[in-house]
C-alpha cells in the first residue's frame, strides 16, 4: 500500500486552519455579541446586498437550504432579519437585516479584526499577501480542472439596489460598510 503524508498535504493544512479560524472567530461572536458564525455569514452577505432570497445566500455561502433555514429562522426569532415573500415570485423569500442587527454590526466587525490580528501576528504582511494569492490561484486551479464551484471573485453589489424595494416598516435601508479581507 503506497504512503501519503496528509499531514503536509496543503488540503489537510488549509481544512484544519479554517476549523480553527471558524471555532476561534464563532466563539467570539458568542461571546461578545450573541451571534454564531453561522449567523455571521448570513449579516455578511446581506451587508453586501440587502433583501437577496435564502437561495442566493445559500449559493454564496455554498451552502445546502436545509442547512441555511433553521439558521435563518433563529436571526429571524432573534430579531436580526425580516424575511419577506419576493413580490415577482412568491416562490422566494427575501431576507433583509434590521436595524438590531445593524447595531450589532461594529462589534462583529470588531470580533473578525481581532481574530485576524491574532491569527496573523507574527507573520510579514508580504507572507499574508503571497498566501492569500497562492489559496486564490488554488481554488482557481481546482475549479478548472474540476468545476467545483470555487468563486474567487467578491460580489460588491449595493445594498441600496433599486430593484429592490422592502415593504416592512421595521427593514433598515441603511447601508453596512462590507471590509473586505477581514477573515
Amino acid at each position: 500500500m503506497q504512503s501519503y503524508d496528509f499531514k503536509n498535504s496543503i488540503g489537510f493544512i488549509v481544512n484544519r486552519t479554517a476549523k480553527v479560524f471558524v471555532k476561534a472567530l464563532d466563539s467570539e461572536l458568542r461571546e461578545k455579541v450573541g451571534v454564531t458564525f453561522g449567523q455571521w455569514k448570513v449579516v455578511v452577505m446581506l451587508s453586501m446586498q440587502d433583501g437577496i432570497t435564502q437561495k442566493e445566500i445559500a449559493n454564496r455561502l455554498g451552502l445546502e437550504a436545509a442547512t441555511l433555514i433553521p439558521i435563518i429562522d433563529k436571526m429571524e426569532k432573534e430579531g436580526l432579519v425580516v424575511r419577506q415573500v419576493d413580490q415577482a415570485d412568491r416562490r422566494n423569500n427575501r431576507i433583509y437585516r434590521t436595524e438590531k442587527v445593524d447595531a450589532l454590526w461594529d462589534q462583529m466587525i470588531e470580533c473578525a479584526l481581532k481574530i485576524r490580528k491574532i491569527s496573523v501576528k507574527d507573520i510579514p504582511e508580504n507572507h499574508i499577501t503571497i498566501m492569500r494569492d497562492s489559496l486564490e490561484k488554488i481554488c482557481e486551479n481546482l475549479n478548472i480542472h474540476f468545476n467545483v464551484g470555487c468563486d474567487t471573485t467578491v460580489s460588491t453589489i449595493s445594498a441600496a439596489d433599486t430593484s429592490i424595494t422592502p415593504s416592512n416598516k421595521n427593514v433598515k435601508k441603511k447601508k453596512v460598510k462590507f471590509i473586505e479581507g477581514v477573515t
